[in-house]
């Protein structure tokens, strides 16, 4: 693990969203008393730290209150001093019994600590007291612990790693070192004063001092704290860096710190900084740095810190990813427990029937039972007749007899196979992607796995709720159009607007080829050789309007030029967005070359004669875009005129209401309006454009009411919006930019075949409702013949309250509307909500009623949704209909909180960062990558796991069954039909190997006719290879093959086997060795049964004669396990033979004297074979039986289905037909879900 790599929590980036709420950023009031006189109650609100004087800030922070966690993170307090940090699980010291605690707390594994404790005793044991269960539940649990200490060992092996890397330290305790000095972070402490150089982390949260930037300013990467890889500027505060060349006061800091207490709002922080002469600086996020961000372009920086260890926000913000359990494994466990309920059942009938029998006269009467015959002399021993009372040790010797009911493996095994399973996902070339970062350098990316807990749920998916933006597309903004002063440049169409065209019988624009002397610019796409004309001509009455609209793209943004490899400027920015503007100002002139000190942005600009000249723009403030505020503003003074402006750009729904209140109805207005609907129709992203020129006056009023906010501690960031509120008003229309994010390679055929598998597909964005229903039709996740049904608060035909959200009747009404026309005809319905529908939706908590509207649509779009919303949608989802699996699906951070919902959830590497990648469960390259996943591995590894846990009971059922009809012939006594090692040896050896490896590779069809045929992911949808009466049934078949097993080697061998001296053989190595002989051979058999796939030869599977499908099983030796199984009978027969070997002398001769010189015996007697032979014939009849029951019996499997259509298409192809297969009629009633 990379340094200051800790992972994150999955809703950080909500928390984030929430600075906004005045409930959220307040501090939270103290809960302790017993404090310093000097500290008055209010000051317990934050923390105060000296600044270098870490013995004052550590009595400072011992007087903190302890913090109870919840929203804003774990509990802390009082301070932290260290910067320590531990994140492994286990010491020497706390290992084992923290691990035994972790163990013990699975059912399955408490059930054999059971077992192995009523083994000691004697009364109920039939081991002699020993307790030989022991051996293979230690083999579990020492794979378990070694997976632990492997995991474990990493994380400590990080730690040290982090906790002993160097930094230096200026000032600690009241001293200030013109050196620095080396120090590890772990000594790292509140109030020092450390050195950070270029390209290192930071070791704790430090407030930022100077930099060695004459301005203050540094450059970091956030990829550890938010996935974001482009750079972010920060800065110390101007009244810092101007006193920084005073060394009288600790290198010119001095003075006291006081800010907010340890939280984990990573967005947030609030604080005043004192100097020595009592004057306040006020502190924000921007002059903060966070442990685990890089320093970058930037020499070195120095700050003071103020969190350190478990206290940082990145430490606050780590936890665990919640705990997600396939349905699989959920119903796995029910399992067990019906199997144990049998399992008692079955011992309280043998004790039954052990006390009845005893109760009765005969049984009392036979002698040689008690050993009292006349017959047996005076020296026999004599044993009292057992009461019926002593039936209640038959039960539990009879708990022994059964354990096996339940599978001890049956969790390793399942593990085993999901983590094959995992490799076989990465090791599959075909999902495996090359992206270019933003400073162009390739980044190769396989697909890789998180959870392979998941793997059978890829298989059962029901709805995929996917981001747009960086998911559907490909993220990478080209500027094709905009609109300025009422008219509209930019020609040809997008791939969206074809289809929009296509759709509505239009013609399709023919474009013109760029012009040779058009420069070629990054992200610009941009063709119209009239608008070239223009900015060649100042004389042209638009040549002003369309300098000013690009002047404003050119320095309204928190872009960073950086120099590439290659010597060219590269803009990194938050969004692709921002930095395609920048771009487009850059082609058409407007060149941002770089900051200087005071904040002055320098702009090159270009002439028409081509020539160059720099102009250098005063930057008085800049107001940030977010989610909330949709928008961004800078507020600059003209160089030419002196003026002060305003450039604003935002979302049109947010800029429309700051428009001043003359222009809203008037012509320019609706012109653009008429430009922005089009744009919407070629599906590109909108950006309406403004500006104002504020009065002297009212600047300097409104700054200082912006600077009062700014160093408020408390409601800073709620305070700071409604301040810039009062300034970003009354603009002038400008004019609209239109940007193009293309659709990414295969999404159109990966939806459309998804609507085949019927998966319904979410797509949640925050574009308007037309741009999201013209890409809905664009990448096939509607079309044409589809009815559209729509629930928008913005079309105006609801009643909507105060919030501009519908009322509860209205939006009651509108459900009921859209569910009695989801019923209406036999075409497909897709439905189309936007925010404000959502929002009364959630409000009046319509969930359920929503959901019945949604199960007979195709297809959903949530239009205008939130970061905030989109987890709220997949939750409505899940509450609305638990029986159903969800996925989510996203590049961003603002995808996260949507990926940790769902059950599921799907990281794409993108251009946003790799925080949504970090947070998922399995992580690939591109959205269509996500239908091979899951119509092809996720129904593999679905079908794989069911029958691995089906068989897994079957052979355990067909393995005791025996013990329970051997009782029946000694009065259910408890006496065992097996030795047992040979017992314990049968599920850790004979049968473990081949499951494993048919669990991991077998397939039932080929990829080809899995993504040919998305139909039979219905296999998954429906559970159609594990439930409860299908478990019933394998257990119905186990008991049927147990009888087999045991009546089989009794009927041959009714009269004993006799050894070559004429001795009987005693029981164990007469029919209790060749019981378990067959349940071998039969379980493996019955494993074979189900191979579905075997390497060659695949003709004969192509023919599909039930003759050619057994052959090809039998001729074929390198199947999904059949090689295995033949491994598995001959590990039987060396098993024996060494324990034969073992039971005649030695050590080992006490412990297996009752099968000594067993094998020499068997090996020669004909009728060992007989008894191979009946059951190899049997499995050969039960495989004919299965092949031939698919089509006489019961239910029909859809894969048979898919190879019988590719069998006539097969056959129509060679005589010329046109290959149609009816479906639906193969399948019959079994298609409706």
């Amino acid at each position: 693990m990379p340094i200051g790599s800790e992972s994150l929590n999955p809703m950080v980036t909500e928390l984030s969203q929430q600075q906004t709420n005045p409930a959220v950023n307040k501090p939270r009031p103290s809960n302790s008393g017993g404090l310093e006189v000097s500290m008055d109650q209010d000051n317990l609100q934050f923390r105060h730290i000296a600044a270098g004087a870490t013995g004052k800030t550590s009595a400072d922070l011992s007087a903190e209150p302890k913090r109870a966690g919840g929203l804003h993170g774990p509990a802390t307090g009082p301070g932290l001093l260290s910067n320590h940090v531990v994140t492994s699980m286990y010491t020497a010291v706390n290992f084992l019994p923290k691990f035994l605690i972790k163990s013990f707390s699975r059912v399955a594994n408490c059930y054999f600590l059971m077992i192995c404790v009523l083994q000691c005793f004697p009364a109920v044991s039939i081991t002699h007291g020993k307790p030989t269960t022991v051996v293979p539940l230690m083999f579990i649990l020492t794979i378990a612990a070694m997976k632990e200490i492997n995991e474990d060992l990493a994380r400590h092996k990080a730690d040290d790693e982090e906790n002993n890397t160097m930094t230096r330290v200026l000032g600690s305790n009241g001293r200030y070192s013109e050196e620095p000095q080396d120090t590890k972070w772990s000594d790292v402490k509140v109030g020092d004063i450390i050195e950070v150089r270029n390209r290192e982390p930071l070791p704790a949260d430090l407030v930022l001092l100077e930099t060695s930037h004459p301005e203050g300013q540094c450059q970091i990467m956030t990829a550890n704290l938010d996935g974001e890889t482009n750079l972010k500027t920060m800065m110390a505060h101007k009244d810092m860096v101007d006193k920084s060349g005073d060394k009288t006061h600790m290198g010119g800091y001095g003075g006291e710190i006081v800010c907010e207490l340890p939280n984990n709002r990573l967005l947030n922080f609030e604080g005043t900084y004192t100097r020595p002469d009592g004057e306040k600086v006020s502190l924000g996020p921007k002059n903060v740095l966070l442990r685990g961000v890089v320093l970058r372009q930037t020499k070195w920086v120095r700050g003071i810190v103020a969190y350190t260890g478990k206290e940082t926000k990145i430490q606050m913000n780590a936890a665990e990813p919640p705990n997600k359990v396939s349905s699989v494994m959920k119903l796995s466990n029910d399992l067990t427990k019906l199997m144990f309920v049998v399992d008692i059942c079955f011992c309280f009938m043998a004790a039954c029937v052990n006390a009845t029998i005893l109760g009765t006269d005969a049984a009392k009467g036979a002698c040689y039972l008690w050993g009292n015959c006349d017959y047996m002399g005076e020296g026999a021993s004599e044993r009292s007749i057992p009461d019926t009372s002593d039936s209640v040790l038959i039960f539990f010797t009879h708990i022994l007899i059964f354990t096996n009911f339940i599978p001890i493996s049956l969790l390793v095994t399942i593990d085993m196979c999901k983590l094959g399973q995992a490799r076989m996902l990465e090791f599959d070339l075909e999902m495996y992607h090359q992206i270019k970062d933003h400073s162009g350098e390739i980044n190769e990316i396989p697909m890789s796995v998180k959870r392979s807990d998941l793997n059978e749920e890829l298989g059962q998916v029901r709805h995929i709720f996917s981001d747009k933006t960086g998911t559907l597309t490909c993220n990478i903004m080209d500027f094709r159009k905009c609109s300025i002063n009422g008219n509209s440049y930019g020609l040809g169409t997008t791939a969206i607007g074809m289809s929009f065209l296509k759709r509505n019988n239009k013609p399709i624009p023919v474009v013109p080829d760029k012009p040779a002397e058009e420069p070629d610019t990054s992200n610009v796409n941009f063709i119209d050789p009239s608008f070239s004309k223009i900015m060649k001509d100042k004389s042209h009455p638009e040549y002003k309007n369309c300098c000013e609209f690009f002047l404003s793209l050119a320095l309204n943004h928190d872009v960073l030029p950086e120099e590439s490899k290659n010597g060219e400027v590269v803009y990194s920015a938050s969004s692709p967005d921002e930095a395609a503007l920048v771009y487009a100002a850059k082609h058409f002139g407007f060149f941002f070359k770089r900051t200087e000190s005071g904040g002055k942005m320098v702009i090159g600009k270009k002439s028409v004669d081509g020539s160059e000249n720099e102009v250098v723009y005063e930057v008085l403030n800049f107001l940030e875009f977010n989610s909330d505020r949709k928008r961004s503003s800078v507020i600059l003074r003209d160089p030419e005129t002196n003026n002060i402006l305003l450039f604003c750009k935002g979302a049109d729904n947010v800029m429309k209401k700051r428009m001043a209140a003359k222009q809203r109805p008037d012509d320019l207005m609706r012109k653009t309006e008429a430009h922005l609907n089009q744009y919407v129709d070629d599906g590109l992203r909108t950006l309406l454009v403004g500006k104002t020129c504020v009065e002297e006056s009212f600047y300097k009023t409104w700054k200082q009411k912006f600077a009062d906010a700014e160093n408020s501690l408390q409601d800073r960031d709620t305070k700071r919006m409604e301040v810039m509120e009062l300034i970003e008003k009354d603009l002038q229309l400008m004019g609209v930019t239109a940007i193009e994010d293309k659709l990414q390679d295969g999404v159109g055929e990966a939806l459309f075949d998804f609507r085949r598998a019927n998966i319904k597909v979410w797509m949640l964005t925050g574009d308007k409702v037309d741009t999201a229903i013209n890409i809905g039709y664009s990448c096939s996740l509607l079309d044409t013949g589809m009815t559209l049904l729509r629930a928008c608060g913005e079309d105006n035909l609801m009643e909507l309250d105060y919030d501009k959200v519908p009322t509860e009747a209205a939006i009651m009404a509108k459900i009921d509307e859209l569910l009695a026309l989801a019923k209406e005809g036999d075409d497909e319905k897709a439905l189309v909500v936007d925010t404000s529908a959502l929002s009364a939706i959630m409000k009046y908590h319509k969930e359920i009623e929503l959901n019945e509207v949604c199960k007979l649509c195709k297809s959903v779009i949530c239009a205008r949704v939130t970061p905030r919303q989109k987890a709220s949608i997949v939750d409505m989802v899940r509450f609305a209909d638990p029986g159903v699996v969800t996925l989510s699906i996203g590049d961003g951070a603002n995808d996260v909180p949507m990926i940790q919902t769902a059950h599921i959830g799907i990281g794409i590497h993108g251009l946003e960062g790799r925080q949504a990648v970090n947070n998922s469960d399995y992580a690939i390259g591109q959205f269509r990558f996500l239908r091979k996943l899951l119509l092809v591995h996720g129904r593999w590894n679905y079908r794989r796991t069911c029958k691995v846990c089906l068989y897994m009971f079957y052979k355990n059922v067909c393995y005791v069954v025996p013990q329970f009809l051997f009782g029946l012939f000694c009065m259910m006594s408890g006496q065992p039909i097996y030795h047992d090692f040979i017992y314990q040896m049968y599920n850790t050896m004979y049968t473990a190997t081949p499951i494993v490896i048919y669990g991991i590779l077998d397939r039932d069809v080929d990829k080809n006719t899995a993504l040919k045929n998305p139909w039979l992911y219905f296999d998954g949808q429906a559970n159609a290879f594990i439930s409860k009466p299908i478990f019933m049934k394998w257990v119905g078949e186990g008991i049927v093959h147990a009888s087999v097993c045991f009546f089989v080697p009794v009927l041959l061998y009714k009269y004993g086997i006799f050894d070559g001296q004429g001795y009987n053989l005693d029981l164990f190595t007469g029919i209790g060795t060749l019981t378990n002989m067959l349940a071998v051979i039969i379980a493996s058999g019955r494993l074979y049964c189900e191979t579905g796939y075997f390497n060659y030869p695949h003709y004969y599977k192509a023919q599909g004669s039930c003759g050619a499908q057994f052959f090809e099983g039998m001729v074929s030796w390198t199947g999904s396990g059949c090689t295995w199984q033949l491994i598995s009978f001959g590990l039987w027969w060396a098993m024996l033979k060494m324990i034969s070997d073992f039971g005649t002398e030695g050590i080992m001769g006490t412990y297996f004297f009752e099968v000594g010189g067993t094998f020499p015996t068997l090996a020669h007697d004909c009728g060992m074979y007989m008894v191979m032979i009946w059951g190899i014939a049997f499995v050969v009849l039960w495989s004919f039986c299965l092949i031939l029951g698919q089509d006489l019996f019961g239910t029909q499997l859809r894969a048979n289905v898919a190879m019988r259509m590719e069998r006539e298409e097969q056959k129509k192809q060679k005589v010329g037909g046109d290959g149609g297969v009816n479906v639906d009629g193969m399948l019959g009633d079994d298609n409706n879900i």
